[in-house]
């Protein structure tokens, strides 16, 4: 259950109150048996209570978009500035964190040694390239049996005279921003959310055709999932109370959590934040036609020197976003028994209750009903019509017919008129999940019912492409639309989960007090990759 519904059922409240008691009391090293009967009445005493009394609202202090949620060099430069922000610094403590000692700049220029052919043109003989699972055809090589652009110029960052941690360089990596995904943490607390660093190449301060941006996702471990999103509470009140500190310490608590971790956390910066079954890196390439967003993962071997660990970063798939032919009906199988249109079109009926939430807010729609997602993701979002599943879907009449069968009791449950969302509405949603369709394909409109999108706005910077530019300026859909709905989820959390003995664990206790302390002395006022999404506090996974 959401937090938000706990305070409307009292029973419901007392008692999930008592079961946080017993795990939390768990956590806090006291005996879990002792606390049972103390607990249940405990519930009992709360039942008698009114539903005011149960809510327990913390006190949130006031939070700003840009000190809470987006810290970018438009404002706090002097925060990005910090050593421990800049590429060389993060690639060092990521390799240092497995205890490897091999070179950052190697690292990363094997990275972008994948966006080349091995042979002519790669940088190294014995690294990941993207012709290696062969190629479909001339310009497309394979991942996840789908076509992948290969090579990409993007492949020249890896050659010698490329030098990213050289502020003089064209292809230098200035980090831009810090982001609070606090809205990522799943509803059963198996991670805190994530947190990210987004870096932009130099030369694409002054030519548009030669931009290129890195976003560090990491997805930050709850120390205590036995205690669920309780646990969690200290990071939510970190972020929270950025917005009463001062700006010198901000600056230092900021890289405190980055790079140190707060009392009883990680730091975000950690190799093992960025692999399998945990965060991402994510790039939005634009050095060459067409523009497009690919994702990657850290993983590891022994082949360093003496077999040491060597980190290396891999392409992956890039999630939510289905490769656009699964939605039409000219698909061409990569292979004898690719079927993956059938089963595609089949299991999109099931991510239509996703797809049409109730009311009207767009950071709602989400494709985490798709059963199995990762088997129809493609290797890369395209920002030209593969990508636009409602271009995709025309003409594939037996499918759009599925789709508003499919759809007639769910907007009926929704208490929409029938055809209120129509099978091409439902592809227009899906696009907006897409990286390519956030960014650029999904323009302003209606997708049917009540749900309006934002798209880009023309008239202010970032206009198009980004939503957050190499000057750290962000778009019109991530002030109006996406930063309003996270402070939601980041204040309903913290009044919610703020109850009397909401969470008794000594090293989220130290957190919490540790910080606040601070706030008070300046104050001015999980799943698996591939595997089924486990709903966020926020309702999606990309917005």
């Amino acid at each position: 259950m959401h937090l938000r519904y706990v305070s409307k059922f009292p029973f419901i409240a007392a008692v999930m109150c008592a079961a946080a008691s017993i795990s939390l009391g768990a956590c806090g090293g006291t005996d879990p048996v002792d606390d049972v009967v103390a607990a249940a009445g405990e519930a009992q005493e709360l039942t008698a209570e009114s539903a005011e009394a149960l809510t327990c609202p913390a006190s949130v202090p006031h939070m700003d978009f840009r000190k809470s949620f987006m810290v970018t060099k438009e404002r706090d430069q002097a925060i990005l500035a910090q050593n421990e922000f800049k590429l060389e610094s993060v690639l060092k403590q990521i390799i240092a964190s497995e205890g490897s000692n091999q070179d950052a700049e190697e690292l990363y220029k094997r990275w972008w040694d994948t966006q080349n052919k091995s042979g002519t043109g790669a940088a190294f003989t014995d690294g990941i390239h993207c012709n290696d699972n062969g190629m479909v055809d001339a310009n497309n090589g394979r991942l996840n049996d789908f076509e992948y652009a290969c090579p990409r110029p993007e492949g020249a960052l890896a050659q010698a005279d490329s030098h990213p941690f050289d502020p003089a360089d064209d292809d230098f990596m200035e980090p831009i921003a810090l982001v609070n995904r606090f809205d990522l943490a799943p509803v059963d607390g198996a991670h805190c959310g994530e947190y990210r660093i987004i870096y932009a190449k130099k030369s694409g301060q002054t030519n548009i055709l030669n931009r290129n941006f890195i976003i560090f996702e990491a997805q930050l471990p709850n120390p205590h999932p036995e205690c669920e999103l309780a646990a969690c509470l200290p990071v939510a009140q970190f972020w929270a109370d950025l917005s009463t500190l001062d700006d010198d310490t901000r600056k230092e608590k900021l890289k405190e959590f980055y790079v140190d971790g707060l009392p009883g956390f990680e730091p975000v910066i950690k190799a093992s934040h960025f692999m399998q079954g945990t965060g991402q890196i994510r790039t939005n390439q634009f050095m060459g036609f067409p523009w497009m967003l690919r994702e990657f993962k850290l993983d590891k071997d022994n082949n360093g020197p003496n077999s040491s660990v060597r980190l290396f970063v891999k392409p992956v798939t890039v999630k939510d976003n289905p490769f656009g032919p699964l939605f039409s009906n000219s698909y061409t199988p990569d292979h004898t028994g690719d079927n993956r249109d059938v089963l595609f079109q089949s299991s999109f009926l099931d991510a239509l209750d996703g797809l049409v939430p109730a009311g009207d807010d767009e950071n709602k729609i989400s494709l985490l009903t798709l059963p199995t997602p990762d088997v129809y993701n493609s290797g890369e979002s395209k920002v030209d019509s593969s990508n636009d599943y409602k271009g995709q879907i025309q003409g594939n009449t037996a499918f759009m017919t599925s789709i508003e069968t499919e759809l007639g009791p769910i907007l009926q449950d929704r208490g929409l008129w029938p055809n209120a969302v129509t099978a091409e509405d439902a592809a227009a949603r899906a696009t907006t999940q897409s990286c390519a369709g956030c960014h650029q394909l999904s323009g302003s409109g209606s997708l049917g019912g009540f749900h309006v999108w934002l798209g880009h706005d023309s008239s202010r910077t970032p206009s198009s492409f980004v939503h957050v530019d190499e000057q750290g300026q962000i778009s019109a859909q991530l002030e109006w639309k996406f930063l309003p709905h996270r402070w939601q989820v980041l204040k309903s959390f913290i009044e919610e989960a703020s109850c009397e003995g909401a969470c008794s664990s000594t090293a989220a206790s130290a957190a919490f007090s540790s910080f606040s302390a601070a706030a008070s002395a300046t104050s001015a006022d999980a799943p698996l990759d591939g595997e089924e999404h486990v709903p966020t506090l926020g309702g999606s996974t990309t917005h």
